[in-house]
């Protein structure tokens, strides 16, 4: 009995101690809130052949609370793990995230490749890198060529894209073209055309020193609103809603704003039978929308092959080529991007090149400032602008005094201005 336990004793004593180690150095976790990532994971092991990953796909309502919570605890969290653009400066300082900065990954060095809008939001608020962008969300006005050539008499991007340098073209020609269909064709979906072009040009965040503060873009999304109402330029389609997606397909908005994932994923994915109708101008501003980045677990046991992985998914060029080329996919690389330009067009687009439009509108996409309170306060202030777009407020100060008491009721800790 003795000499039976010593040796099962030596057995579990030379797994643990033999085997263990060397089957996790080789094995990470993953979680992502989006699938794309298994793209990624196949080409890495291509390259590792030896590593085992555990790619896991949670679903978008309950990622964030999930990992919110594992990192928190440290109880079976991931190596890596995923984090969406409206809600990284949540995350971004929280010490579970490992600084990439310096020794031994030097990522402030490998993020100069990046686009300078990806890079504010790779940073935390100290200027160290905690998270890496793959992709690149630079955005532009999609357009029905059809309707612009029947009312602004062409469909040539960079001719549609001189017609609309500023609010007030996009305006006057929605007005226009509103009169012209008889009322059957608007300049825009709805008043978040508007606000995600307006939220690229904040130079505040929403939360200074602890105070609330409204940066001039945001208030200006109102006056802006004001005017497209009065010229007949919304249709007043809510994101996502069928609606919306049925417009695409219909013909009845010229103007789409949206960020480069929004042709694949948007437009060809809702109106696949308009393949051809389709093609890309810049608007009043750069902007860009959106975005998936990857961090390293600061408590993992596997940093060192968790860091190859987000390293691979950021900086490999020839991975980013690929993924460019397979997946129709613009990158946050600009070599990789750059290296691919010529060689990718967009059926769909009617054959126009739209990586090299992307490629030039990046470099015009300024870093914004975010806070940790941004994602929450933004989700108030579109809630309320859904109401204000459709007459549900007397005034813009009725607006802002219910923006200000809806703020103070969720984050009571802010100091705000009086109503």
């Amino acid at each position: 009995m003795g000499k039976k336990v010593v040796t099962l004793a030596a057995v579990l004593s030379f797994f643990l101690i033999g085997c263990s180690p060397e089957e996790e150095e080789n094995e990470i976790t993953i979680w992502s809130f989006t699938n794309e990532g298994e793209y990624a994971v196949a080409a890495f092991l291509e390259e590792y052949p030896d590593v085992k990953v555990n790619f896991q796909y949670i679903p978008s309502s309950q990622y964030e609370t999930k990992l919110r919570s594992a990192l928190s605890t440290g109880i079976r969290a991931p190596d890596v793990f995923a984090l969406e653009a409206q809600y990284v400066r949540k995350f971004i300082d929280h010490p579970s995230l490992e600084s990439l900065t310096g020794a031994p990954y030097h990522a402030d060095a490998l993020v100069e490749d990046h686009y300078e809008y990806i890079q504010g939001i790779e940073k935390d608020s100290n200027g160290d890198v905690r998270t890496i962008g793959y992709q690149g969300t630079t955005g532009g006005f999609y357009f029905r060529r059809d309707l612009a050539e029947e009312y602004l008499g062409t469909d040539d991007p960079k001719e549609v894209s001189a017609m609309i340098e500023t609010w007030d073209d996009v305006f006057s020609i929605s007005k226009r073209i509103y009169e012209e269909s008889g009322g059957t064709v608007r300049g825009l979906p709805n008043w978040n055309s508007i606000g995600q072009v307006q939220d690229a040009l904040v130079n505040q965040a929403w939360v200074v020193d602890n105070k609330l503060v409204i940066d001039q873009a945001k208030s200006d999304v109102l006056d802006l609103v004001d005017q497209a109402i009065e010229a007949d330029a919304l249709a007043m389609l809510d994101d996502w809603s069928p609606g919306w997606t049925a417009s695409m397909q219909q013909g009845s908005v010229l103007f789409y704003p949206g960020p480069s994932w929004y042709l694949q994923y948007v437009l060809q994915a809702n109106a696949p039978d308009t393949s051809g109708l389709w093609g890309l101008a810049s608007g009043p501003a750069a902007f860009s929308g959106g975005g998936t980045f990857y961090s390293v677990y600061s408590g993992s046991d596997n940093k060192e092959l968790a860091w190859e992985f987000v390293k691979f998914y950021g900086f490999d060029v020839d991975f980013l080529q690929n993924l460019a080329v397979d997946e129709q996919y613009y990158t946050s690389h600009r070599e990789a991007n750059e290296g691919v330009a010529a060689e990718i067009t967009s059926d769909f687009l009617a054959g126009q090149n739209y990586f090299e439009f992307f490629n030039e509108e990046s470099e015009n996409v300024q870093a914004v400032v975010r806070s940790s309170f941004d994602g929450d306060i933004n989700d108030i202030f579109n809630e309320l602008m859904d109401a204000y777009a459709r007459g549900n407020f007397r005034s813009q100060e009725e607006f802002w005094q219910r923006f200000k008491r809806d703020v103070q009721t969720y984050f009571p800790e802010l100091e705000i201005d009086s109503f």
